[in-house]
């Protein structure tokens, strides 16, 4: 059997298969190393020095310029998204699972040996352990507040004076990482790598698993996830917590498919330790679970206690940490930058450029979304509590005051995961798009564009994939002569019961 097969049995006889995988391969490995060798100077807002292990100065934005670097940027992302879509061609043509995973790594490579890409993040994350071991309360004051010490100087200006909207227990982890390597900021760096690659593998290794479980074909399901450049770049570049939240999420949801709802909900409460928004995630959990129940007498205890134990969880993780709860006046801190991605923003800054309401349309936005959140539960029953769990997570996203491509990365793992073709689809646009939407020194390339006339494209641009969604929507549910239903493990024991009795006869 060869590499390509991976394992699956794959129709063969394609002539293009094998040349579309070599071009895949060079193309994407291409743009990657450029990308690793051009390093975080294009975009990058701080002007510290000597921030990973080489630079290549004459890549640099102050030998090519401004607009030649940031021109070379893009064309080699648009070859990392033109490798992308040649490997999915070469997957139509029978590429397995193995081939697919092997093209990822490679791309991946250069990406591992260069500096963080796309964002100042992790270099933020390396600034809150250092300020801890000087005695600086994150929730109160930035690292800043530790003077001038090494282990700070790579975060940008706005996060080393900003307190952090974290998980107290995400920082605990940053303190200990801290600790460990002696504030030195290149090893907590590299530690931070080996930690987001190895969640990448186990990441791999469950997106496989539970795309044979749900009768979805592995290759693709692997094409749209962990061999996503999208997320290659901000999760095993960028050293984004996403990376480790997303592989939480997912070994939930599996273990709700599973049928053993009670570790899923603690898994999901050890996501929303990393990254608060998961938490949103557990009472799609339980509703599922309950839904299992033929009674409602059954149902309600089993709703509660799941709930319970989720919110349970998380709570005690948090007071665990000694920090309490403070940190929640800290979650509107990534909201002060005021990007064009987030709908609501977008909206604010277009009603007014000179003193947009904020407060007031993101509020309103975050009703909405917590409007839809429960809207998506009631469909828990007849879409399957993963579909239900990818759209509450892109509507925790969407709703929120900061959108930034790296936000994606666990609804693009779920909805790959549904294996529906609209999703998929839905899918490679977002990705596609979102690989543009940021310079490798952080800064968003849609602040570079006039305002409010960005703002109002943004809105524009998610009010058409909205009608086109729901327009795929109902199509398909007319084809289908009757609302979507949901996967087997979805319905009661009492529905599949009925639906055996009725084949039966």
């Amino acid at each position: 059997m060869s590499a390509s097969d991976g394992g699956d049995a794959r129709p063969a006889g394609r002539s293009l298969r094998r040349p579309l995988l070599v071009a895949a391969a060079v193309l994407g490995a291409a743009a990657t190393t450029y990308l690793a060798l051009a390093g975080t100077s294009t975009g990058r807002s701080g002007t510290a020095e000597n921030l990973w292990f080489f630079s290549v100065d004459d890549l640099s934005v102050t030998v090519l310029g401004e607009s030649t670097a940031i021109s070379l940027t893009m064309t080699a992302l648009g070859v990392l998204a033109l490798a992308w879509l040649v490997l999915g061609a070469a997957l139509r043509r029978g590429a397995g699972t193995g081939a697919v995973l092997l093209v990822g790594a490679v791309w991946a490579l250069p990406l591992l040996a260069g500096a963080p890409l796309f964002s100042p993040d992790g270099y933020a994350y390396a600034a809150i352990g250092s300020a801890l071991q000087h005695g600086v309360d994150p929730f109160v004051d930035g690292p800043a507040a530790a003077g001038d010490i090494p282990g700070t100087r790579g975060a940008e200006p706005f996060w080393r004076t900003s307190p952090t909207p974290y998980s107290p227990p995400f920082v605990v982890l940053l303190d200990v990482m801290s600790h460990v390597v002696s504030e030195r900021l290149l090893a907590f760096l590299v530690a931070l790598r080996v930690l987001v690659v190895a969640t990448w593998v186990a990441l791999a290794v469950l997106v496989v698993g539970l795309a044979r479980r749900c009768g979805v074909d592995p290759a693709r399901a692997v094409w749209l996830t962990v061999a996503n450049p999208l997320l290659l770049l901000h999760a095993v570049s960028g050293l984004h917590n996403d990376a480790l939240m997303t592989f939480l999420v997912v070994a939930g949801v599996g273990l709700a498919l599973a049928r053993r709802p009670y570790l899923a909900v603690t898994l999901l409460a050890a996501a929303a330790c990393v990254k608060v928004t998961a938490i949103a995630l557990v009472p799609v959990v339980a509703v599922h679970a309950a839904w299992q129940q033929p009674t409602w007498s059954r149902r309600l205890p089993v709703l509660a206690g799941t709930g319970a134990l989720g919110a349970g969880v998380f709570a005690l993780a948090v007071q665990l940490s000694g920090y309490g709860w403070r940190w929640v006046d800290n979650l509107d801190v990534p909201g002060k930058a005021i990007e064009p991605l987030s709908p609501p923003t977008a909206l604010a800054v277009l009603l007014d450029i000179d003193d947009p309401p904020l407060d007031v349309v993101r509020g309103i936005g975050l009703g909405v979304g917590v409007a839809v959140c429960l809207f998506l539960l009631t469909r828990v029953p007849r879409w399957g509590v993963l579909a239900v769990a990818a759209w509450v997570s892109l509507t925790v996203v969407l709703s929120g005051a900061a959108v930034w491509p790296w936000y994606l990365t666990a609804p693009t793992v779920l909805l790959a995961l549904t294996g529906r073709r609209g999703h998929g689809w839905l899918v490679v646009a977002w990705s596609v798009a979102g690989l543009f939407l940021a310079l490798p020194g952080g800064r968003a390339t849609l602040s570079m564009l006039d305002r409010p006339f960005v703002d109002g494209a943004v809105l524009v641009l998610f009010a058409v994939v909205g009608v086109v969604a729901a327009v795929v929507v109902v199509r398909a549910r007319r084809r289908r002569g009757g609302p979507a239903a949901g996967p087997e493990e979805a319905q009661t024991p009492v529905e599949r019961h009925s639906r055996a009795r009725s084949s039966a006869t």
